[in-house]
């Protein structure tokens, strides 16, 4: 049975990279794959690849985007200015994120 992976990061939510290459950069979640728990973010700089011309024809070059494991993006919190964990919080009956930090709460869009 194939479990859906419970992410801390959805769709829109302003992130900031924590290790690897892109270390620092803030950017907008524009896709999310849960099976691979990768995210793409927009305005990374996208990696370049070339592929081979059949012959007599001209060699492409294609641009992709990279992809950035959960575990190396944190929510970044506007208000604060700062890059914090979330937490969760029941109020009126809806479940709603929090930002462990500052308690600011995450506004769903």
């Amino acid at each position: 049975m194939k479990n859906k992976l419970n992410s801390h990061v959805k769709i829109g939510d302003k992130v900031k990279v924590i290790s690897g290459k892109q270390k620092g950069f803030i950017g907008v979640i524009t896709s999310l794959v849960s099976k691979k728990s990768v995210v793409f973010l927009d305005g990374v700089t996208p990696r370049i690849k070339f592929k081979k011309a059949p012959q007599g024809g001209d060699a492409k070059r294609l641009e992709i985007q990279i992809p950035i494991h959960i575990s190396n993006v944190m929510l970044w919190d506007k208000e604060a200015n700062s890059a914090s964990k979330i937490g969760y919080k029941v109020i009126n009956d809806q479940k709603v994120r929090y930002f462990k930090k500052s308690g600011n709460i995450l506004q769903e869009k």
